[in-house]
């Protein structure tokens, strides 16, 4: 099982491909449950919105904390490795 963890801040232009493109990817190589996580790092755009859009699930900080504690917050929420 995997969980894929991207930390996004502001990324509202690109998060749904990259969501998108991401569970491609992962349906074509893998035959095993996955999950991807978006750590929205206090976005003050619809970078939540079009990650929720594309299917990930979404962990929000409600300011800017960081690449290395969003990435942490997305590994603690996940539920495989």
């Amino acid at each position: 099982m995997i969980s894929l963890v991207i930390p996004a801040f502001n990324e509202e232009a690109a998060v749904f491909d990259a969501v998108s493109n991401a569970k491609r990817v992962l349906q074509e190589n893998f035959d095993e449950p996955f999950e991807v996580v978006v750590v929205d790092d206090g976005s003050s755009d619809e970078t939540a919105a079009r990650a929720a859009d594309a299917g990930a699930r979404v962990i929000r900080h409600p300011h800017n904390t960081g690449y290395g504690h969003a990435l942490k917050s997305g590994i603690a929420a996940a539920q495989y490795d």
